[in-house]
């Protein structure tokens, strides 16, 4: 293990209290917030301009933060300079990539209706999972 210790066979090990944050680049920042904050009701909890290196260069992005009941956060990554924000964008038809998260049925009422007066189109699917 990481830490130097080794499991018993059949022993269970500690596991993550929950999501601090998932991340994902988005196109535009602004069209983003607008979903996230204004139609589905996830707050903005944080934003930050950031310089970072990579691959030998200095990179500058904005990356957002939206808040969830538990604590955690959706975050998007944008990136100043359109070739390396073009390395980061999905190729790949993204149909599986997705984000599900768990409201009562009021809350996905309330964002069905959200989501049908701005035009944007909803589903619902049980994937018979639920924690």
């Amino acid at each position: 293990m990481a830490d130097g210790t080794t499991a018993k066979p059949g022993a269970r090990t500690a596991l993550p209290e929950r999501l601090h944050h998932n991340a994902y680049v988005c196109a535009d920042q602004e069209r983003t917030r607008q979903f996230y904050e204004d139609i589905l009701g996830l707050p903005l909890v944080a934003t930050w301009i950031e310089r970072s290196e990579m691959e030998g260069r200095t990179v500058s992005f904005c990356h957002t933060f939206f808040g969830l009941g538990d604590g955690g956060a959706l975050a998007f990554f944008n990136f100043q300079d359109p070739e390396i924000q073009a390395q980061f964008t999905p190729k790949a038809q993204p149909r599986f990539v997705h984000i599900a998260l768990k409201v009562s049925p009021a809350a996905q009422n309330a964002i069905r209706g959200r989501c049908e007066a701005a035009g944007v189109a909803t589903r619902t699917m049980d994937h018979g999972y639920s924690m």
